[in-house]
């Protein structure tokens, strides 16, 4: 088992990126989406909960901590690398190392076992506590509780491979905040967008056609996946085709005009279950007009019960 207590569900490498002052010692500026406030806190004390990759039973005993280190070992150097020269490498391995790396970010933030919980209440509030999700589980889904969350959400963790396979095969390319504008980062960093609307279905599906996905990596720069589909429009998109078949070809960033920045940042504030994080305190005032506007967004994303 880890000794680790503090067990960090968004990388401090990753948040190093969005903070400042002295190595080891950097502070970044955090929200607080429930409360509405604003404070200054070290990265060593963000994006974390004691023990949450940890599980232990009469029956079972999982450990996660080293699994997802040897996963940042692996990503950091080659984020770091894009931060510092400004390009995405079309190296195959280091997509690949990427991919790996978004998959696990997707599945390893508290919004995965906050959702498992928010479904169950809703099956109760609908069927009452007796039901059994199976005819064989010996459990009632009222007898199901937090920490069978927590142990489904570490289980879960068996699909990373498949879910890298499936990023594998989006499109990259990196995005460039200009001078005067600032990417921020979330408690639930990997976001996704599709303006291709399912009725009565999904369309946020890794598979589903026109899947945006976006992973903040610092103030400047977000790494981009498209689905195939939508990346072939946008080579012959007018305004961007250009700019957009050069990234494909060298790798070099995407400029992002104001408006985009400040989309890709509101989804950073739909996705968070709770804390918005970013390196000036001024950023954080389009997150705080968000909430103000749309206060069902306090809540994270995705299952809530209403009223």
């Amino acid at each position: 088992m880890s000794n680790t207590k503090k067990q960090h569900y968004v990388p401090q490498f990753l948040l190093k990126r969005f903070g400042e002052g002295r190595k080891n010692k950097e502070k970044l500026w955090v929200l607080d989406k429930r409360t509405g406030k604003v404070f200054l806190a070290s990265v060593r004390d963000v994006g974390h909960e004691n023990k949450f990759y940890q599980y232990v039973n009469e029956d079972d005993v999982l450990d996660l901590e080293s699994l997802l280190g040897n996963v940042e070992s692996f990503t950091a150097p080659i984020i770091l690398r894009i931060n510092e020269i400004g390009k995405l490498s079309k190296n195959k391995k280091e997509i690949t190392c990427l991919s790996y790396f978004i998959a696990t970010q997707m599945l390893r933030t508290p919004h995965i076992r906050i959702e498992m919980d928010n479904f169950r209440q809703l099956l109760i509030s609908k069927w009452g506590a007796n039901p059994k999700v199976h005819p064989d589980d010996p459990k009632t889904i009222g007898e199901y509780g937090p920490e069978d969350s927590k142990y489904s959400s570490l289980k879960i963790m068996d699909n990373i491979p498949d879910f890298a396979k499936l990023l594998q095969k989006k499109v990259w390319t990196l995005c460039e905040a200009s001078s005067q504008d600032t990417f921020i980062i979330s408690d639930n960093p990997v976001t996704k967008y599709n303006m291709i609307e399912r009725k009565g279905r999904g369309n946020l599906g890794l598979r589903n056609e026109g899947i945006e996905i976006y992973l903040p990596i610092s103030p400047k720069y977000t790494l981009q996946a498209l689905c195939p589909k939508l990346a072939l429009a946008a080579t012959v998109t007018p305004q961007i085709s250009e700019k957009y078949i050069k990234a494909l070809e060298n790798g070099t960033p995407m400029l992002q005009k104001a408006e985009n920045v400040e989309f890709l940042n509101s989804q950073q504030v739909i996705w968070a279950e709770r804390f918005v994080y970013a390196k000036a305190k001024k950023d954080l005032e389009m997150p705080l007009d968000m909430l103000r506007t749309n206060p069902e967004l306090k809540e994270g994303a995705g299952v809530r019960q209403k009223g």
